[in-house]
């Protein structure tokens, strides 16, 4: 597919070679260009809602790496030539997962934000490769074109799946298991007695919901669901509702009969070390099926977002970082003031003295849910309250807070010595 502009032009043979030792440049795929075309994703508060899946997120993210190599090598084998689109695996999933929801026009805007990132980081390579004006009208010139038809040429293809997919979609709202609960999740109505016995689940009980995915590419759903078993069975319930809700996902409901034991999830996050999942809160009858729903997505999204996130997280796990984080500049001045040079040091540090807290300043009890031998953990501490700026004794709740922030900001295997 090409362009319906005029023909294109072929460049001098000066610009090629620039074209072809900045393609050489963006072949190595610069972390910060990675960086830069992602934060693109998070450049319009409307669009923020493509993010609140941490599956689609992880695939946006995977699709700008690939469509960038892409158009590298395409310009690395032919400078300035134009480059044939490219849409990846994520990116077909992704727009038939948003076809299914009516958000398509979140992935176009979406396209444009990392259009204009991919053209900001290009223009600094371009001020690199020349200083000489003409060279560099021309290069900007051809650079320009490039991008802009390439991304054009994607998102035809995009469109044209996302066509396909809205017309695959049955006509009539019949009552299968996700049209039904998506009916209910939407406040409309929805006969109790037909809910009950199209998808066999009592909706006046007490419910706990789960949300279940994965972010790696190619997910198998059976151990999806394996997990979602796995979960339910610490409520007590031997056949919890699930539903595939998109690309690897599966929104579940049990029983909430028997509490949750907060303590044993970490257990089941190690049997399945590539899958996530969030937990909302008990909820009796229609509206707590809703509510724990909602605040399990709530929670699925700030743990996308989050890159030291748990593997399973909790509502009451996450209310107070959620707080946290909706004001990033006053954050980030809490976590300073608060922990001084322990914000910076390694994060074996802040994680002795987080679960120390946590467990009740019991070094017993620490040393055992962290593995760590007790002197090992007491040299930790020790050093660790000696980076801070206030006394922790007097401090406990704004260290732990801090901490948590911190952790949660954090990857697990960032910083540990």
């Amino acid at each position: 597919m090409t362009s319906a502009r005029s023909p294109w032009p072929r460049p001098s043979e000066a610009v090629r070679e620039l074209i072809r030792q900045g393609a050489e440049r963006a072949q190595t795929l610069p972390p910060e260009w990675i960086e830069r075309l992602n934060q693109s994703l998070f450049s319009s508060p409307n669009d923020a809602k493509l993010l609140e899946d941490p599956v689609i997120l992880a695939a946006c993210r995977r699709a700008n790496r690939a469509e960038l190599l892409h158009w590298a090598n395409a310009n690395l084998q032919r400078p300035g030539e134009p480059v044939e689109p490219y849409v990846s695996v994520d990116m077909v999933d992704t727009a038939r997962a948003l076809a299914r929801r009516g958000g398509a026009e979140l992935l176009m805007n979406a396209a444009r934000s990392t259009q204009n990132a991919a053209w900001s980081q290009w223009m600094k390579v371009a001020f690199r490769l020349t200083q000489d004006p003409a060279l560099l009208e021309e290069l900007l010139e051809v650079s320009s074109r490039s991008i802009s038809d390439f991304i054009d040429n994607n998102m035809r293809v995009v469109t044209q799946i996302i066509m396909e997919e809205k017309s695959a979609q049955p006509q009539d709202d019949a009552l299968d298991r996700r049209s039904l609960i998506s009916r209910l999740l939407d406040g409309r109505d929805v006969s109790e007695e037909q809910f009950c016995r199209i998808l066999r689940y009592n909706l006046s009980q007490t419910h706990y919901a789960f949300v279940v995915w994965s972010e790696t590419p190619d997910a198998e759903i059976k151990p999806l669901e394996d997990m979602a078993r796995s979960l339910a069975s610490l409520t007590g319930t031997v056949a919890p509702l699930i539903v595939f809700a998109g690309p690897a996902t599966l929104w579940i409901w049990t029983n909430a009969a028997k509490a949750l034991d907060v303590s044993l999830l970490q257990g089941i996050a190690q049997q399945f070390p590539t899958i996530r999942a969030a937990i909302g809160s008990a909820g009796a009858g229609i509206n707590g099926f809703r509510r724990s729903h909602l605040e399990a997505l709530t929670t699925q999204g700030l743990m996308g977002r989050l890159p030291g996130a748990p593997a399973v997280a909790t509502i009451d796990q996450v209310r107070m970082v959620s707080l946290m984080t909706q004001d990033a500049r006053a954050a980030r001045q809490f976590v300073l003031n608060t922990l001084g040079r322990l914000a910076t040091e390694p994060a074996a540090l802040q994680r002795s003295l987080h679960a120390f807290l946590a467990n009740g300043c019991n070094i017993t009890r620490t040393a055992e849910v962290l593995g760590s031998h007790r002197n090992t953990l007491l040299r930790r501490l020790e050093r660790a309250q000696d980076l801070l700026p206030i006394p922790l004794a007097e401090h406990r709740i704004q260290v732990s807070a801090a901490l948590e922030l911190v952790l949660w900001s954090t990857p697990p295997d960032a910083g540990d010595q």
